[in-house]
């Protein structure tokens, strides 16, 4: 129902199929158009050969890390499979590594978690956000057996969350919409979807039909308005630690999507010397930025802070030196540039391979910069957003 409502509101069909060939599943992607409510909506599935194989944690992850996707994709989609892993490891006592996923563990539905990964990434949507799920009652089947509803996995998922009981005597949210949608909002479920301009709408359609609620999804694409974004100020306490351990982590958040990351000298109990490792990350990304963050300096927790920004427009001019090209980013405050900041790796390269002062390569693109921004239409220039 996620795929087929971030499809009607744009993503295309074809592309998302195409990407989830590097799967390696044997899947096909169909579409229908239906009605529901007098509402035109999409309703999506999967058609693929039967299997026997159960895949675990570890199946899935090779499978997902290595097919070469979107990083942002692979980190969103691979958020999701380890929550599931947890959450069914804690209903059922085994390691999440060991689990053996059934219903999620199939081709289809592997494909529906990464295709929405995938959608989201057409759509260029860099935050989510979601009400909070609606449970239902009732009874499900599952491989297990009979289960009351939600899922013991269901309810283990959103532990922490927002939730509301639906009086539909169906299950409405499974482990897999649960565990999908908590890994794209970070679990902050709200009432009141943030201001924007509205982009486009899309619905995807379940199969069942409730007489309570009509059976749809709803997915909302648009331009926030005010600071940009869902940010999340992460922060962790580290005092046994090198230096080479902290700087290496910084890297590596930098690398995994943080918006900025960077260390701060702290003195804590006992006077002791130490450092708080900071990092900025959109709502999607910060529980895997943190559980980063906790692998690479082994401390033992990181604290979330909501923050927001005021982000100015930027842009990346490539202005040609007589000594070669160097990338200058550009930043603009209601349409009016502001500052020149060339890139460090681009005036390293040059410094080495011309044999100047890095300060001279600075100043040169700096100059040769503000020569384009007077006049755009020369031909020694061009630009990227």
């Amino acid at each position: 129902m996620s795929l087929a409502a971030l499809i009607q509101a744009g993503a295309p069909a074809e592309e998302v199929s195409s990407d989830l060939e590097a799967l390696g599943l044997e899947l096909d992607l169909h579409l229908e158009e239906v009605q529901i409510s007098g509402v035109r909506a999409l309703h999506l599935y999967f058609h693929a050969p039967p299997e026997h194989a159960h895949r675990t944690l570890r199946d899935i992850r090779r499978m997902v890390e290595g097919s070469g996707l979107p990083d942002r994709a692979v980190g969103r989609a691979m958020d999701a499979f380890t929550r599931l892993a947890e959450a069914e490891g804690e209903v059922h006592g085994t390691p999440p590594e060991e689990v053996t996923f059934h219903e999620v563990g199939a081709a289809d539905s592997i494909a529906d978690i990464v295709g929405v990964c995938l959608a989201l990434e057409t759509l260029g949507a860099d935050s989510v956000s979601c009400a909070p799920l609606p449970l239902g009652g009732g009874v499900t089947r599952s491989a297990h057996g009979p289960l009351p509803a939600p899922g013991p996995a269901t309810l283990e998922v959103l532990r922490g969350a927002r939730i509301r009981w639906e009086e539909v005597p169906h299950e409405m949210t499974t482990p897999t919409g649960a565990a999908l949608m908590v890994s794209l909002t970070g679990g902050r479920f709200t009432g009141a979807a943030p201001p924007m301009t509205l982009s486009s709408c899309g619905y995807g359609a379940g199969s069942a039909r409730f007489e309570e609620v009509p059976n749809l999804l709803r997915a909302v694409v648009g331009h926030l308005e005010g600071p940009a974004g869902d940010i999340e100020l992460l922060e962790a306490n580290v005092d046994d630690a090198s230096g080479e351990v902290l700087g290496s982590a910084v890297g590596r958040l930098l690398e995994a999507g943080a918006l900025d990351a960077w260390l701060e000298p702290i003195v804590m109990k006992k006077g002791r010397g130490a450092y708080k490792l900071c990092a900025l990350a959109g709502g999607a990304d910060s529980e895997k930025l943190a559980r980063l963050a906790m692998r690479e300096t082994g401390t033992l927790g990181v604290r979330h802070h909501p923050v927001s920004r005021t982000v100015a427009e930027r842009r990346t001019v490539s202005v040609t030196l007589p000594y070669g090209s160097c990338r200058v980013k550009v930043g603009s405050i209601d349409g009016e540039d502001f500052i020149a900041s060339p890139e460090h790796e681009d005036v390293e390269r040059l410094s080495r391979e011309a044999g100047l002062p890095l300060v001279r390569v600075y100043a040169d693109a700096r100059e040769a910069c503000t020569r384009y921004l007077g006049n755009p239409d020369a031909s020694n220039a061009s630009q990227s957003r």
